[in-house]
């Protein structure tokens, strides 16, 4: 090959570009655009025949050479170990005849190029296309490039290599992905102090505005459409319902706790409507409640449906709501034995925080002769209101069972600008004679408190009046420990 032959073939390898449109893939652009398909797909034993519907998967590639008049050269067409060429592929080159195509069946192929022998031409220049047509075999989904390149001598091309190799380039031409695409955009909700009963309620924000429901984010469960969408092995574009069966769903993780019904079960339509998903961003309709929800999950059998909808939550009225977080999972079952998607998750969806200022002592206990006791401070100018709760503890040995508590379990305050108040546990929980039958209260303490975090402080103090002896223990806030 003469010296500006060669010039010209490495001026076209850069020079050379495709765009997405166009039907086959030119490995020789200057950014080739693989043809796609689903990753889903089951790869059988022996590999998956891949179907040219459409000729997407025609593999194209610029000469890089101009031919003289009858001047034969060799080409090798060689991909990634898990593309195979398969019985029917052909190869043709504009003004030129294509000897008999060697290695079909494997990852190779190599055949000669004999110009145009009439003297008046036309003959191949570097910018002409050759043409792969035909079905491929794929051994797994992992994808993959191929190489042209063209060579001197039949023995080269048959070899690879460098050897009397006179142009060459290499392009992605296969691509697998999923079919189905998930985005999760999270939102976070405030249960408010000061709402009546304490954190029965939002602070209203948006996107809802609304004190009784909220969102937790957004969910955009859809077909894969870029760069493309995935083809099957048949070579036609993929639906939703040719990967996914029906019993595919989504699941939704957290505190759905204040979704029960008064009776503590989450069966009925009431219930099922408090967590749903809502085509509005503002969840001023259900569009979609959920099929079965408990204390910590939220399920929707939507099955092989795209949407791009508002995850909603709206506790019953008058029940506190927790503080939590929540995550999206998308649990996919397949439509048939040819696919076998995977599910997706979790991911991030929002979480609900509470106002104010919550504090807790993990155990309290009233035991006789000595002083138990809940100190809070309030450094701010502004008088807050407060509402404790007492749970009692349970297990422990017989005589510790507390299961026959009948003290209050609930009070409110309020916690002086300025100053502290002092809350006796005996005087608000009873004694062990008034409230259990013989043994001290003992539980959980909290109060929340409608101020600040950073001016609220709390703590828990057991006193014995006989030697002086004082334990104390600053409240913890949950979540912080």
């Amino acid at each position: 090959m003469n010296l500006n032959k060669k010039i010209l073939a490495a001026a076209i390898v850069g020079g050379l570009f495709t765009t997405a449109a166009q039907a086959q893939v030119v490995i020789s652009a200057t950014s080739p655009t693989p043809v796609l398909f689903a990753s889903e797909l089951v790869i059988p034993t022996g590999g998956l025949v891949l179907t040219n519907a459409a000729n997407a998967l025609d593999l194209r590639s610029a000469l890089l050479y101009s031919f003289s008049q009858g001047e034969v050269r060799h080409a090798r067409i060689e991909c990634s170990s898990n593309i195979r060429f398969v019985t029917g592929s052909a190869v043709t080159v504009p003004n030129a005849a294509v000897g008999a195509i060697n290695g079909i069946g494997t990852n190779a192929i190599h055949f000669s190029i004999t110009a145009n022998t009439a003297s008046t031409g036309p003959f191949p220049v570097a910018t002409d296309l050759l043409t792969v047509t035909g079905n491929r075999n794929v051994t797994n989904t992992a994808g993959g490039s191929c190489t042209y390149s063209l060579y001197d001598q039949p023995s080269q091309a048959a070899n690879g290599g460098t050897d009397g190799r006179i142009a060459t380039v290499t392009g992605a031409y296969i691509a697998f992905a999923t079919t189905f695409t998930r985005t999760v955009t999270p939102n976070n909700l405030v249960a408010n102090v000061e709402a009546s009963p304490t954190f029965s309620r939002f602070v209203s924000a948006p996107p809802t505005n609304s004190i009784a429901v909220g969102s937790l984010g957004m969910v955009n469960f859809a077909l894969r459409t870029t760069p493309s969408t995935p083809r099957l092995a048949s070579g036609v574009n993929a639906t939703l319902a040719d990967i996914l069966g029906g019993t595919s769903h989504h699941i939704v993780t957290g505190d759905f706790s204040a979704a029960a019904d008064a009776d503590g079960t989450f069966t009925s339509t009431a219930a099922l409507d408090r967590v749903f998903f809502s085509a509005a961003t503002d969840c001023s309709a259900v569009t979609t409640p959920a099929n079965v929800i408990t204390a910590t999950t939220a399920r929707f059998n939507t099955g092989a449906v795209a949407f791009n909808h508002t995850l909603c939550y709206a506790p019953r009225l008058g029940v506190a709501i927790p503080v939590s977080t929540y995550s999206h999972t998308f649990n996919a079952v397949a439509a048939n034995a040819t696919v076998a998607p995977a599910s997706l998750g979790p991911a991030a969806l929002g979480e609900i925080t509470r106002s104010g200022t919550s504090l807790q002592a993990p155990l309290v206990q009233t035991p006789t002769g000595f002083i138990s006791r809940i100190v809070l401070t309030n450094t701010g100018t502004i008088a807050r209101p407060a509402t404790w709760n007492f749970r009692p503890a349970t297990g422990g040995s017989a005589s510790e069972a507390n299961t026959t508590y009948t003290g209050a379990t609930t009070g409110t305050l309020n916690v002086p600008a300025n100053g502290s108040i002092v809350v006796s546990l005996v005087d608000v929980l009873g004694t062990a004679a008034t409230t259990f039958g013989g043994t001290p209260p003992r539980g959980v303490f909290t109060v929340d408190v409608a101020g600040p975090t950073g001016q609220i402080q709390g703590l828990y103090q057991i006193v014995n009046p006989a030697n002086g002896a004082i334990s104390n223990h600053v409240m913890v806030r949950p979540g912080s420990n």
